[in-house]
């Protein structure tokens, strides 16, 4: 999945999956949410041993790219 421009630095890329970071610093959880959901979505794709990352989109924007391994 990818995005259109704005996009977010490499040095937040790292931070995106933890519990309550917000890239943009004028957003709260009265205007903005609690920063939880990326985090949600890691703790998930761990549970099924899979893997989430995040990189710069071809679009300027941000890609998140989810991998989860097949069950037979």
């Amino acid at each position: 999945m990818a995005d259109s421009a704005p996009g977010v630095s490499e040095q937040e890329l790292d931070k995106l999956f933890d519990r309550f970071y917000r890239v943009e610093s004028s957003r709260n959880r009265n205007h903005g949410g609690a920063g939880l959901g990326l985090a949600i979505c890691s703790n998930i794709i761990a549970a099924h041993n899979g893997l989430i990352n995040a990189h710069a989109s071809t679009l300027g924007g941000l890609a998140i790219h989810i991998e989860l391994p097949v069950q037979s």
